[in-house]
């Protein structure tokens, strides 16, 4: 018989989760069970995926802040711990990326992309890491961008940078049953315009971002996985 609810009391972190692609995540995740701690720059992007959340049911809190450095990427996950005492997964899918071509970015977009989109989700997962390894196990799950329609130097570059990431991820933490994963999303726009929550693609990245939380998936650590192809 096939567990409905596979992440019943486990707490999952969503870094991002006001964002087009953190909400349909953190759809998925409730529906598992799971509790969902959603994090946000800002308090008005968490308002619509914390109602939605709550009208399937799921307990869930938000954070704000900024984390592109290591002080705020660490009270994060101590606020977190203050509010759950546990986390169990933490997930990603914070994206910034300013439209100049390689010609025309400024090096403070340049700079701010990379703390965003890259050094955020390291410096979380190294502040995560530790709790995970006390509890016995984790998951930790670095999202990469949808793909643009013309693509920013420096968004391509911190999302190449996740790929390593993950990789290495594996490489530290899999002895402490931590499993790392890079999730491509393809296609799939993080964008308000013509979003639909319950297409296809939004439920085969649901699926997807479940199973990785699982005992099977840990073949799988390490790699770049794509929802609708495990």
């Amino acid at each position: 018989m096939i567990d409905e609810r596979p992440l019943r009391e486990k707490v999952v972190l969503i870094v991002g989760g006001g964002r087009p692609l953190g909400r349909v995540l953190a759809l998925g995740f409730a529906r598992a069970g799971a509790k969902l701690a959603l994090h946000d720059l800002s308090p008005i992007h968490l308002d619509e995926t914390t109602a939605q959340v709550q009208a399937l049911g799921a307990e869930c809190r938000s954070y704000t802040g900024d984390i592109g450095k290591g002080l705020p990427c660490r009270a994060l996950i101590s606020d977190v711990l203050d509010d759950w005492r546990r986390l169990d997964v933490l997930v990603t899918c914070l994206h910034a990326s300013p439209p100049a071509g390689i010609l025309e970015l400024d090096e403070w977009d340049w700079t701010r992309t990379l703390e965003l989109n890259l050094t955020g989700p390291f410096l979380l997962a190294q502040a995560a890491a530790p709790v995970m390894i006390q509890q016995g196990g984790g998951t930790i799950i670095f999202v990469q961008a949808g793909a643009p329609v013309n693509p920013s130097p420096a968004l391509t570059a911190s999302q190449a940078g996740l790929t390593g990431l993950a990789q290495a991820a594996s490489v530290d933490l899999l002895p402490y049953n931590i499993k790392g994963y890079a999730v491509d999303v393809g296609d799939f726009k993080d964008s308000a315009e013509g979003f639909d929550p319950a297409s296809a693609d939004a439920v085969q990245l649901q699926e997807l971002a479940v199973f990785l939380c699982s005992p099977a998936a840990v073949g799988h650590a390490g790699q770049v996985v794509r929802p609708g192809v495990m």
